[in-house]
């Protein structure tokens, strides 16, 4: 395995230790939040979550993704600049949506909210903090830090939602009050290990006026970007609930968990590929380097998502109790929908580090529109099963426009044994759904497994010989060297060599 490869590995390996025990724990804490909560509060906490999702691209006009961007530019920029401007924008967010609900209690405005609101406003600023401390941890390629971080968190989470669910009977403010305490955990320790970062730097001069207005150009397109991802996660959830309820909407929110399993596994490796795929841009066989690693991605999606699909009902059961176990008929499109976020999220790095977030932005606008009209008219047609129906559409129209704009690096072979695939795990979810003997989904994943396994191989092979001819230019360069040393002459002067073999002074 070459230098690059290995490195990405490293911090793929770090993150997952730190990132992997988080969501693990979220699905094993299902049995506990369905048991004390009821339907209607968790579908009011999980609105708010993906209020607060939504609303922080934009409050913050995504500058904490400039920050690692930026801040990765060693040779360009002092790291100073970007790390400060960056706080700037995150004060300036918390204070707008603090006056935001302020005002909209008193107006009554946000009637789901009421008796609430300092619980919301704790944690926006918890998430905004540790989401900017993240970014920046990663642009300085601190990976370490971020792993431990992300095991604080979740230690965190864990003890909390004990004491506040199972001791202290809180309920929804005791969930609150968990979340609010795993992000703040998180945002402390690396504020702690980056102080002496902070006090190295020289404040802001005039000058760097104009990187804030790059890193505005560049993080402006990317709400588009960031709200695309929140519409495939979360219209659904507002469409649900205004056409279905809240109480529908907190099954739906339940349906998640499963795929979260696998949306763990994606935001993990696109948190390390952020940092591979930007500093590895521009380098020789780049393309390559690409291709490979979106590859194996794929292949251990789909393997995962095979394997989630074919056991939801018995998952389900472990998981769900009561009313919440008719979720997992909407769990498998939502486990295909993870697989195409994970291969349109692999593409955002690469045209990241192009700083094409026009492109970036253009892809979010048409899934949402995808999305939003899907919902919609799908939802009225067949209800919850909608929904997961039309972010799984929208999902591919993100992707789509991504490979376009991507250029030629998977290959069309490579591309097409990626669509069979994923139109098998598609059907696969449909035989799910409609509850066909399992055996024929075994045979489904057989079939699977041998095409795209077949593309697998002849990538490896591909990339030996690529190696082996690396090597070979390697060493006829360095035999070519050790000729030109060879014939210098013993004063320094340079000779070269004639057809008949005599040499004569250059």
């Amino acid at each position: 395995m070459n230098r690059r490869g290995k490195y990405l590995l490293r911090n793929l390996g770090i993150l997952t230790v730190s990132n992997f025990a988080s969501k693990i724990l979220s699905v094993l804490l299902v049995p506990l939040y369905t048991s004390v909560l009821s339907t209607t509060e968790y579908g009011r906490y999980d609105i708010v979550v993906s209020t607060v999702s939504l609303l922080y691209p934009v409050l913050t006009v995504n500058m904490a993704d400039a920050v690692m961007r930026f801040t990765m530019e060693k040779n360009e920029v002092s790291n100073a600049s970007p790390a400060l401007i960056g706080i700037k924008y995150m004060i300036s967010s918390i204070c707008i949506f603090g006056f935001g609900l302020w005002a909209g209690r008193l107006c009554g405005l946000f009637p789901g909210m009421a008796g609430l609101e300092m619980y919301v406003f704790l944690y926006y600023l918890s998430y905004v903090l540790n989401q900017y401390f993240i970014q920046l941890a990663k642009g300085l390629e601190r990976v370490p830090d971020m792993g431990v971080a992300g095991c604080l968190s979740t230690a965190v989470m864990l003890g909390s939602n004990l004491l506040f669910l199972l001791v202290w009977k809180r309920g929804l403010t005791g969930f609150f009050l968990a979340g609010i305490l795993s992000h703040s955990a998180a945002a402390v320790y690396l504020l702690a290990r980056l102080t002496t970062y902070f006090g190295r730097q020289r404040r802001i001069q005039r000058k760097n006026r104009n990187l804030e207005r790059q890193m505005l150009s560049y993080g402006g397109p990317l709400i588009f970007t960031t709200l695309s991802w929140w519409v495939n996660s979360t219209a659904d959830k507002y469409t649900v609930t205004f056409l279905c309820g809240v109480a529908a909407n907190g099954i739906l929110a339940m349906a998640y968990k499963i795929p979260g399993m696998m949306n763990t596994l994606q935001n993990i490796f696109i948190q390390a590929w952020q940092i591979s795929g930007i500093s590895e841009y521009g380098k020789k066989d780049t393309d390559g380097f690409y291709r490979t690693t979106f590859i194996w991605l794929n292949a251990i999606m789909c393997l995962a998502c095979a394997i989630l699909i074919f056991a939801v009902r018995p998952v389900a059961a472990l998981l769900f109790t009561g009313e919440f176990y008719e979720a997992w008929k909407y769990t498998p499109l939502l486990l295909v929908t993870s697989v195409l976020n994970a291969s349109a999220g692999f593409m955002g790095p690469m045209l990241s580090a192009r700083k094409a977030t026009k492109i970036l932005a253009a892809s979010g606008i048409w899934g949402a529109v995808v999305n939003v009209v899907m919902n919609v008219v799908l939802v009225l047609l067949i209800g919850i099963q909608g929904a997961a129906a039309a972010t799984l559409m929208s999902s591919f129209m993100i992707f789509e426009v991504r490979r376009k704009a991507a250029g030629q690096f998977l290959g069309r072979e490579t591309g097409r044994a990626v669509f069979v695939s994923w139109g098998l795990l598609t059907v696969q979810g449909l035989m799910s759904i409609l509850q066909w003997p399992m055996s024929l989904q075994l045979v489904l994943m057989i079939i699977q497994g041998v095409l795209y396994g077949n593309t697998c191989f002849r990538n490896v092979k591909a990339e030996h010989v690529n190696i082996e001819k690396t090597v070979k230019t390697k060493e006829r360069s360095d035999i070519d060297e050790h000729q030109d040393r060879n014939s210098k002459s013993d004063s320094g002067g340079w000779y070269i060599e004639t057809r008949s073999g005599h040499r004569m002074a250059a």
